[in-house]
């Protein structure tokens, strides 16, 4: 199970830049803390007032290491990227809901074919679900997106755990249309722009495959307090609301409102 939330300051260890635009962090947490795919962590950036949310795009229990991935796109993600190793910075986490590691284990072990389907910075919570599950000797699948050939980063620790489809240049969700006139997945896992997850979701609708998203939004405190982050779900009486920070970032797919 998570552990509970705590504010940590935390070392850095490496900082190695990957893409364009995109560094990569491995940052030293206290003792105790534990991380699942799916999960963020707000970071105090030291140039603005509120945190920016991070997801972890890994995790090791043994050492307390989580390993993040930040697309320079502003002052605060900007300030973060250029942290240097041995500095202090703190982060508040685990925070939010993760993917369901149990079901897709399982599913995977039982023959069931389950895709991911990421664009941009969110394929770095599904390399984590990819390491997680390569881990246990399993096979995940992978379709992968970006903006053109120097923003690809990612695609090796993917394709450890399994076949992997790279779009550069186009929508992530033509390759995944294709593959799907070969062989349906049981279940998608996703991560990414809204775009990118609105097409993913008719696409899955049409054929009726679940799934689940990690939504990418903007938040203020990260733990559900001040609303920023709401977005529309579906439920059995209507439309109604829930806070992406607190009640996800992963959500069934058919109930999100993208």
């Amino acid at each position: 199970m998570p552990s509970r939330v705590r504010d940590s300051l935390v070392r850095v260890l490496s900082v190695t830049r990957i893409a364009p635009r995109v560094t990569e962090l491995s940052l030293k947490f206290p003792p105790g803390v534990i991380m699942s795919p799916g999960q963020f962590l707000q970071i105090e950036t030291g140039v603005t007032f509120l945190r920016r949310p991070i997801s972890v795009a890994g995790f090791d229990e043994g050492t307390c290491t989580v390993r993040i991935i930040v697309q320079d796109a502003g002052r605060g993600s900007h300030a973060i990227s250029r942290l240097a190793p041995g500095d202090g910075i703190k982060a508040m986490g685990p925070l939010g809901n993760p993917f369901p590691m149990d079901e897709i284990t399982d599913g995977l072990r039982d023959g069931r074919r389950i895709w991911l389907v990421g664009g941009g910075i969110g394929i770095a919570p599904l390399i984590f679900i990819a390491d997680s599950v390569r881990s246990k000797g399993l096979v995940i699948d992978s379709f992968a997106g970006f903006r053109d050939e120097e923003s690809v980063w990612g695609l090796r620790e993917l394709e450890k755990c399994g076949n992997v489809t790279a779009s550069i240049g186009g929508f992530v969700t033509d390759s995944l249309d294709r593959a799907m006139e070969t062989a349906l997945p049981d279940s998608v896992m996703a991560c990414g722009p809204r775009p990118m997850l609105r097409a993913l979701q008719a696409i899955c609708a049409e054929r009726g495959i679940p799934g689940k998203v990690s939504l990418e939004e903007r938040m203020g405190c990260g733990i559900g307090a001040c609303l920023v982050c709401s977005c529309g779900v579906w439920t059995d009486g209507g439309r109604d609301y829930r806070r992406v920070c607190r009640d996800g970032p992963v959500f069934d797919m058919a109930e999100a409102i993208i």
